[in-house]
């Protein structure tokens, strides 16, 4: 086994991935989290949609993929090495394990019930062999973003999904996500702050999704439909990048 996993949690705007991360970093101490949203471009590269004629952050080229890939590849070569950076470390990189967080955010304990960690911990622990979390032979990169495996056209270097080993697709009804989307007031930009422009869900975001999942779409339309049956179970390989998907109804 090596001594790094790189796992890509990807799925819809607001499906819930970032709060499903916080979570897992709880299960698995020495786990670095690498959001993809920190690779956005500057505010005045971002892409304008060709309908509509607004910017267009919901699509592969309002990232900075060459950067993204690049980290993800040291950080994995990092860990490898056992060099891991604290916040107030010396090291040139710009990560540190979640558990090392100096102020971690004040609601990662609420994401998960404490049992559920503790008995998913002990299901891990049993199967690995070993005694304690402290032990666990591996470290974990954890990627998340909305556009880790999107469709590839052949001619791309540079894709997260490619240099992930495995992915969690994360989902939620259209309306669950639309509500959510719609209820947040603003993002952080590199150069000050968007707001999404009234149909802006429904004109570029969910439009989005469904044209860059095209694959997982068409294999499973449970995904888009109004009432998505719970396929957490179901695992899928991915001939375009050749990892293992599971998905989450959230």
């Amino acid at each position: 086994m090596s001594s790094v996993i790189v796992l890509g949690l990807s799925g819809p705007s607001c499906s819930g991935k970032t709060t499903l991360a916080l979570s897992l970093i709880k299960l698995i101490p020495n786990t670095v989290v690498i959001h993809q949203d920190d690779y956005y471009k500057k505010d005045d590269q971002i892409p304008i949609h060709h309908e509509t004629k607004q910017q267009d952050w919901d699509c592969p080229a309002a990232f900075d993929m060459e950067k993204l890939c690049s980290n993800i590849i040291s950080t994995r070569a990092s860990l490898e090495r056992k060099v891991v950076a604290t916040d107030q470390g010396s090291d040139k990189h710009d990560f540190h394990f979640a558990s090392q967080w100096a102020n971690p955010p004040e609601d990662v304990d609420k994401m998960a019930p404490k049992k559920t960690i503790g008995d998913l911990q002990r299901t891990l622990l049993d199967t690995l062999g070993i005694n304690g979390v402290e032990n666990i032979p591996f470290s974990v990169v954890l990627v998340d973003g909305i556009l880790l495996f999107y469709d590839q056209d052949g001619n791309e270097r540079d894709h997260p999904g490619r240099v992930c080993d495995a992915g969690l697709f994360v989902y939620a009804q259209y309306a669950t996500l639309k509500a959510r989307r719609e209820a947040r007031t603003g993002y952080t930009t590199k150069d000050g702050v968007w707001t999404d422009p009234p149909g802006y869900f429904d004109s570029i975001v969910w439009p989005n999704f469904i044209k860059y999942n095209s694959e997982f779409v068409t294999r499973f339309p449970e995904i888009i439909s109004d009432n998505p049956v719970q396929i957490a179970a179901n695992v899928t390989h991915d001939r375009t990048t050749s990892k293992e998907h599971s998905f989450l109804n959230n």
